[in-house]
C-alpha cells in the first residue's frame, strides 16, 4: 500500500497496529483508574514496551547474524572459486613461459640447421642434434596437442 511516496508494508502495518494497541491500552488504563493511579498504569506500560523491544531486538540480532555468516560462506567460496581459477592461470602462464623460452632456444638452432641443411642437400649429408630432435618433437606434440583443443 502507497501513502503518498511511501511505500507501506504488511511489516510496518502490524507495528503500528501493535503501537496503537498499547497507547489504547495506556488511555483506557488512565480513564478506568483514578488520576493516581495513572503514574502506575504509565510504568506497567513502559516496562511492557521494553520488554518487547528487547525481545524484538533480539530476534533481529540472531536473524541478521545467521545472514551475516551465510554472506561471509558465499564470499568464502567464491575467494576460493576465485584461488583456483587463479592457480589453473598461474599454472598456464608457467607452462607458456617454459614453451616460450624453448622456442627461443630452440629458434636460433632450427635458422642453423636449415642452412646447414640447405647447404648439405646437396651433399647429402645431415647434421641434426639429439636435442634439437627432442625440442622438435616436444614442440611439435604440443602444437598438435593445441590445435585439437
Amino acid at each position: 500500500m502507497h501513502i503518498g511516496k511511501w511505500k507501506i508494508t504488511v511489516k510496518d502495518f502490524a507495528w503500528c497496529i501493535f503501537c496503537l494497541i498499547l497507547v489504547l491500552c495506556f488511555f483506557v488504563g488512565l480513564f478506568l483508574y483514578n488520576r493516581n493511579a495513572a503514574t502506575a498504569v504509565l510504568s506497567g506500560a513502559s516496562t511492557a514496551v521494553s520488554i518487547v523491544l528487547s525481545i524484538v531486538a533480539i530476534l533481529y540480532t540472531m536473524i541478521e547474524g545467521d545472514h551475516s555468516s551465510q554472506v561471509n560462506k558465499d564470499s568464502q567460496n567464491k575467494l576460493e572459486s576465485i584461488d583456483m581459477h587463479l592457480k589453473e592461470v598461474t599454472d598456464k602462464l608457467t607452462e607458456l613461459k617454459e614453451l616460450d623460452k624453448r622456442i627461443k632456444y630452440v629458434g636460433p638452432k632450427l635458422d642453423t640447421i636449415v642452412q646447414r641443411i640447405e647447404q648439405s642437400s646437396q651433399s647429402g649429408d645431415v647434421p641434426i642434434d639429439d636435442d634439437i630432435k627432442r625440442n622438435i618433437e616436444y614442440l611439435l606434440t604440443y602444437i598438435n596437442e593445441d590445435i585439437d583443443e
